[in-house]
Formats: structure tokens, sequence, C-alpha cells
């Protein structure tokens, strides 16, 4: 799948009009109907607009299909989040690291297993900081 094809199925996946997501990209409805068909090309600006409106990646938008799924193979260990997944899953991690401190320090009547598990915590909440983008 080509540019002007994704696109177009972003665009209906998202159950858009041309004129809306003309209107969020602040172009005329002309200039993403001839996105779309092939005849032109959005500026690099676009590009980032549209990577940002549609949550992917301006290498999404602009390899081939064939071209993404090789690097697919290559990128075995990177994946990606958006901040508000990002959050969650940071919160759930310390949510859960507090549970069980709390649990540890009430069954074993020891409270100095935090001294084992926020660090762990931590190093966790590092390593996704580090991968995700």
């Amino acid at each position: 799948m080509n540019l002007n094809q994704k696109i177009s199925q972003l665009r209906n996946d998202n159950n858009w009009s041309q004129e809306e997501l003309a209107e969020k990209l602040n172009v005329s409805r002309q200039s993403v109907s001839k996105w779309e068909s092939g005849q032109a090309k959005p500026d690099l600006d676009k590009i980032i607009a549209l990577s940002n409106i549609f949550d992917v990646s301006t290498d999404y938008l602009l390899k081939d299909d064939n071209e993404e799924k090789s690097n697919k193979s290559t990128n075995k260990h990177h994946f990606s989040l958006s901040w508000i997944q990002f959050w969650r899953l940071n919160s759930a991690i310390w949510a859960i690291a507090g549970a069980i401190y709390v649990i540890c320090g009430f069954t074993f009547d020891n409270w100095d297993s935090g001294m084992i598990i926020f660090p762990i915590t931590l190093i966790l909440t590092i390593i996704i900081r580090l991968f995700a983008h």
C-alpha cells in the first residue's frame, strides 16, 4: 500500500470525510482528494500532521508495505506507545509494586521488602521509557 492508499484507508478507518480531514489539516478538500488519488503528494509538514492525526509513524505513511514488513524483523525489540498508554502502564506498574510491598509487609511482617520491589519497579519504568516513543 502506498501513501495515497494509506491516507484514504486511515481516513475511512476514522469515518471522516475528505472535508473533515481537510479541516483538521487546514487544507482544501481538493488537496486531500488529490493526495488520495495520487495526483499530488502532501508537503512534509502535512505528512507530519497526518502522522499525528492518525497516530501512526511517518515511516508507516511514507514506506511501502513491503519495506515496512522487512523492517519489522529488524525491530523485534522496539514497540511504540502513546503517552496515554505509557502513563497508564507506568501507573499500573507502580500500583502493582505498591500492592506487593503492602502485602509482603503484612504477610512477612517485614517492611524492608521495598528495598527490592521499588528498585525493580524503577528499572522496569526506565526500560519502558527507553523503548517507548
